[in-house]
């Protein structure tokens, strides 16, 4: 989780779409498109810290509970997920998330961010 954030405020579009589940939904789009898009998106949002608060892994499956802070023109875009990951191939690809409230994180495991 830490890489594709990471990823997404240093404009690295190529290694997002890579980190991808082989069935994650985003794999029908255009890859040179996806990967361009996703390189742009640090040009409209500043990343200003990641907050692990889970992480579980069980097999080659894996979840991570996390709190991005995200600014976009000024405003907080800041969210938290449940993301999952799957291991292909022996690198871990992210499958996909479900957004929860963050105010569900409270008391809960904190990683510096």
């Amino acid at each position: 989780m830490r890489s594709r954030y990471a990823a997404f405020a240093l404009g690295l579009g190529d290694y997002l779409v890579r980190t991808l589940a082989h069935d994650h939904p985003d794999r029908a789009l255009d890859e040179a498109r996806l990967a361009r898009d996703l390189s742009r998106v640090k040009e409209r949002r500043r990343f200003l810290g990641l907050s692990i608060r889970e992480a579980h892994e069980e097999g080659d499956a894996g979840e991570v509970l996390f709190l991005a802070r995200i600014f976009e023109r000024g405003a907080d875009v800041s969210f938290a997920e449940r993301s999952s990951f799957r291991r292909e191939l022996g690198e871990w690809k992210y499958a996909g998330g479900e957004v929860v409230d963050p105010s569900s994180l409270r008391n809960r495991g904190v990683s510096a961010d």
